[in-house]
């Protein structure tokens, strides 16, 4: 088993946020904020809770927001004072992010979730890596999840989680992923969708293309099922994605009232 803090945490960041109103529309999806701070910056601290720390941000539209926002993090966050006049600033506190190695990697405006990773592949130097998308929240055991993929020894492993609202719902046998449920057969079938939080081995870029149209949750998932080669970790947790001002409100009102539970370790 490699190091955890070897392996690389890869990030999805291209969302556009459209059916979000307000700062959506003229931000980044990744950027949208949840209490005080980006979802991304959520994501990203849960990770760090488990010692991952090393992370690849695969942008898309408004990228540069993103890249602002880290290369300035320490002026956003710390408490500061400047002396006007002089350019000087004193940090006067210190943020507990600095630890935190971000690669960040242009992956174009149009291109899909699987061309994303492949265009990242130079930047993965490990084995397996973690994949998940910058707008959904867990409090997701990573140590189990790791532990699970390495049981199953198979190329890729998703989180399933049990959405609010159904929707493109995977159909399990034994941890495995075997297709997409249908709802006129057993009525007993676990019953999940992917939740983000995946692991993958370097294996996968075999399966995936730098064309915008390479597709990981159809295209590559669909080999990847019919080779039973995707395993699904399943978590009864908390779970949310940022798709509607609906989640938005929801997510917000958990973090300003301090029961982010996906922050907790």
């Amino acid at each position: 088993m490699q190091n955890k803090k070897s392996i690389p945490v890869l990030i999805l960041c291209g969302g556009r946020g459209i059916r979000l109103a307000g700062e959506a529309s003229y931000i980044p999806k990744a950027m949208v904020r949840i209490g005080q701070r980006p979802i991304l910056w959520h994501v990203m601290k849960r990770f760090a809770n488990y010692g991952y720390s090393k992370f690849i941000l695969a942008l898309g539209t408004k990228g540069e927001m993103i890249r602002d926002y880290f290369l300035n993090y320490s002026s956003y966050t710390d408490d500061i004072r400047i002396t006007l006049g002089s350019g000087s600033a004193e940090h006067l506190s210190a943020h507990q992010e600095e630890a935190w190695e971000i690669t960040m990697v242009d992956t174009g405006e149009q291109a899909n979730s699987g061309a994303r990773i492949a265009r990242c592949k130079q930047y993965v130097e490990a084995k397996e890596f973690m994949l998940t998308y910058s707008d959904n929240l867990a409090n997701i055991n990573l140590i189990k999840l790791l532990e699970f993929h390495h049981d199953k020894g198979m190329v890729a492993t998703v989180t399933g989680a049990i959405a609010p609202y159904r929707e493109q719902e995977l159909q399990v046998d034994d941890g495995v992923v075997i297709g997409h449920f249908d709802p006129t057969k057993a009525k007993s079938q676990e019953r999940y969708i992917n939740g983000g939080y995946m692991v993958f081995t370097n294996k996968i870029f075999s399966y995936l293309s730098a064309f915008n149209e390479c597709r990981l949750e159809s295209d590559v998932f669909e080999r990847l099922m019919k080779e039973k080669q995707l395993a699904l970790y399943p978590h009864h947790g908390f779970w949310r994605w940022l798709d509607t001002d609906r989640d938005y409100e929801y997510l917000n009102n958990l973090a300003n009232d301090n029961k982010a539970s996906w922050l907790a370790e």
